[in-house]
């Protein structure tokens, strides 16, 4: 029963996801499907809250497979946010695009239950069960469009990837099995510090098929190719689950592999050395290439690919150095990174959906048509670049300047530069919004949904914005329990 009750958020968006799937065999009313998927996160939530006052230390549960600490609940209430506004952001399009309500809710709830999961697991075949319950559903959301021949292409290229990336993570994985006789990560953490040597090649060279694996799932470069074509292909609500959801599981998935399954005590100078390198080109080449782009879905697939090289900066702080200062700052950018680009995604989701365009010319004068609407976006971009009074500012304040002190000031150099580069293409969007003629000057009606979406997500970077120390302290206890 104490098992079942550590897994029972899990276990609660697994069966809210069946119950939508039953539900919408017989109610073909959208609102009723969206509003019980809604609702019935308030179960798990309820489950997470409970956890989050009763579970002072780490617990384990089914012979350590589980792991609920606080890590844990900080991710998988994250995870459940993002469920929460993807309802909302896909309520209209859903309905308008993709025709299969029940489908896109049941597939959203499984895929975040695979999220919670990859965040709560500390056994490797365990973290690959996650990963695929996380990433099949994503397959299918990417080909929902089923007219659409670019939706189809997406799926396709999504699909070989995926399993691509998944087949050299799982060869990582193997490799430790045979170097430590264990999948457990405290048992591999236990063999590092015990039996096996500094400089070990075969570590090595699994840290770096693992490296790749997740490198897959937080679109870093050179393991990001999938990312452009598949967001720009992909539904627009799918796109924005994607550029999320799929990344905050990854890094969660990396930092319980690499900290606390102990990779770290092993080739750190090395593995440091090669993140390093992955950080530096996938926030350089991010920034360039989405500075360049014209079509709004692209420029924030490669805008997405150059906040995976700022977070990477703030693991491989914490990493370097195996203390927790790095870990606190890198929760709140991934929390902070999480909201906004969910924000800047509704507003991209009702303004194309208005005027019928991607394309950044399609966005010209948008304040003048919506102008809440595209102030709210407008707030996001300018989170996403680091702007106050938005919490982008404090996230990568707090970030910066916790891998400046711990050594980390090359990169840190590197990754200011850049953000003064993504001020060109954020900066060129919001142009074109509040300072270009309109192509029409009719107002525009946002629908519902959208507007509350992107009414919280506002609001809450600037409540975040105001109170980050606070938001900063609660992720501390996250951040100590994360690391050995």
């Amino acid at each position: 029963m104490i098992n079942l009750y550590l897994l029972a958020p899990e276990l609660s968006l697994a069966l809210l996801a069946l119950v939508v799937m039953a539900v919408d065999l017989f109610v073909k009313r959208r609102a009723v499907i969206a509003g019980i998927s809604l609702v019935g996160l308030i179960v798990p939530a309820a489950f997470l809250i409970s956890h989050a006052a009763t579970v002072t230390q780490p617990q384990t549960a089914f012979w350590g497979m589980l792991v609920v600490d606080q890590f844990a609940i900080f991710f998988n209430f994250i995870f459940l946010i993002i469920a929460a506004v993807m309802i909302l952001v896909s309520y209209n399009y859903v309905g308008k695009y993709v025709k299969a309500d029940g489908e896109f809710y049941s597939l959203l709830l499984f895929s975040v239950t695979g999220m919670m999961l990859m965040a709560s697991t500390g056994e490797l075949i365990t973290i690959y069960i996650a990963l695929e319950l996380t990433s099949i559903p994503l397959y299918v959301m990417a080909g929902m469009i089923r007219t659409s021949e670019r939706s189809a292409e997406a799926a396709v290229k999504y699909v070989l990837l995926g399993a691509m990336s998944s087949a050299i993570l799982l060869y990582g994985f193997a490799l430790l099995y045979g170097l430590t006789g264990t999948t457990d990560l405290k048992g591999i953490a236990d063999a590092f510090a015990s039996s096996l040597n500094q400089g070990n090649l075969l570590v090595l060279v699994a840290n770096v098929l693992i490296l790749a694996g997740f490198g897959f799932k937080i679109s870093a470069v050179p393991f990001h190719m999938w990312a452009p074509d598949i967001y720009e292909g992909a539904p627009t609500p799918a796109t924005a689950f994607f550029s999320v959801g799929s990344k905050a599981a990854g890094f969660a998935a990396m930092i319980r592999v690499f900290m606390y399954g102990g990779l770290g005590a092993i080739n750190r100078t090395e593995m440091v050395l090669i993140f390093g390198i992955v950080a530096v080109l996938t926030m350089t080449l991010g920034n360039l290439v989405a500075a360049v782009q014209s079509n709004v879905k692209r420029m924030m697939a490669y805008s997405s690919i150059a906040q995976a090289g700022y977070i990477l900066v703030g693991f491989i702080a914490s990493f370097a150095t195996n203390r927790s200062e790095g870990n606190a700052a890198l929760l709140f950018f991934i929390l902070v990174y999480v909201i906004t680009n969910l924000g800047a995604f509704s507003g991209i989701v009702a303004l194309a959906d208005l005027t019928g365009g991607e394309k950044i010319e399609d966005f010209r004068g948008l304040f003048r048509r919506a102008p809440l609407l595209s102030t709210g976006t407008a707030l996001c971009l300018l989170s996403l670049a680091g702007i106050p009074p938005a919490a982008g500012f404090m996230s990568k304040l707090f970030l910066f300047t916790t891998a400046w002190g711990l050594g980390q000031a090359p990169l840190v150099i590197i990754a200011l530069l850049n953000t003064i580069v993504s001020l060109v293409y954020y900066g060129r969007l919001v142009k074109a919004m509040f300072f270009d003629a309109p192509v029409k000057a009719d107002r525009l009606v946002t629908p519902p949904s959208l507007s509350t979406a992107v009414a919280l997500t506002s609001a809450a970077l600037l409540v975040l914005f105001f109170v980050a120390q606070i938001f900063l302290d609660l992720a501390t206890p996250a951040a100590i329990l994360a690391g050995r």
